[in-house]
């Protein structure tokens, strides 16, 4: 009975595992990408795959979870309309998805190329101006690019973090490290507006870091986080 129950813990980790490689890979192919593709496959890869650990210890947990969804629009509607209004007051404001440029790494004849328009939250973006449109980038703002991102920098990477800083150097460490991998920001604003830019993601950051921190679980980070990124990018940032 014993080694029946360990070789299904087995299985089901090299399912994960596999999973966590093959889904990415065929996003990829398929041309579909963005940040939530690695966010959600790096913490199950390895906490999940690699360790064996639940998944509640990267923080899906459902304690509290009436008032943690109940924070996480709040919190979200704030720090979006404040975001969105101090974009606005910077001149950060209005720009045209068909004029995103494209992020390229190359190494000697190795070369990938991302057009940014082609992301698929840009693309949800552009057909957001009808209600099934609305609701459709709604949805995959909270549950892919908030629950996705949320899950790896404050339920993987910030509880990392904790045990060799103290709770609030680690929030703020990964808040800032979370803004940084937003660099692709300048190709679209000017280097000082860009700044501004990655301040204000970090300052939103640390708020999920202390969100986080607080419920002990990863939704009301990324429900906040969700409805933030949906209200700036939808009603602010962009425009069509």
């Amino acid at each position: 009975m014993k080694n029946t129950k360990i070789s299904k813990v087995v299985v089901f980790r090299f399912c994960i595992s596999l999973s966590a490689i093959i889904l990415p890979t065929l996003l990829l192919i398929k041309g579909i990408y963005g940040s939530f593709i690695f966010t959600f496959s790096i913490p199950l890869l390895w906490q999940v795959g690699f360790l064996g650990k639940s998944f509640e210890s990267l923080g899906f947990k459902l304690n509290r979870i009436k008032s943690s969804i109940i924070t996480g629009i709040a919190t979200g509607c704030l720090l979006g309309f404040i975001g969105g209004n101090l974009l606005q007051l910077l001149g950060i404001k209005g720009y045209v998805y068909s004029n995103l440029h494209t992020l390229q790494f190359s190494v000697r004849s190795f070369n990938i190329a991302f057009p940014l328009q082609k992301e698929l939250g840009y693309r949800l973006l552009t057909i957001s101006n009808t209600p099934v449109g609305i609701c459709v980038y709604l949805i995959f703002s909270v549950f892919v690019v908030g629950l996705g991102e949320e899950l790896f920098w404050r339920g993987f990477l910030q509880k990392k973090m904790s045990n060799y800083l103290s709770m609030n150097m680690a929030i703020w460490f990964t808040a800032i490290l979370f803004a940084l991998i937003h660099f692709y920001i300048f190709t679209i604003l000017p280097i000082k507006l860009g700044i501004c830019f990655l301040v204000l993601i970090a300052v939103s950051g640390a708020a999920w870091g202390y969100l986080f921190k607080y419920f002990n679980n990863t939704f009301p980070a990324a429900i906040s986080h969700g409805i933030t990124a949906f209200i700036v990018w939808k009603y602010y940032f962009f425009r069509s």
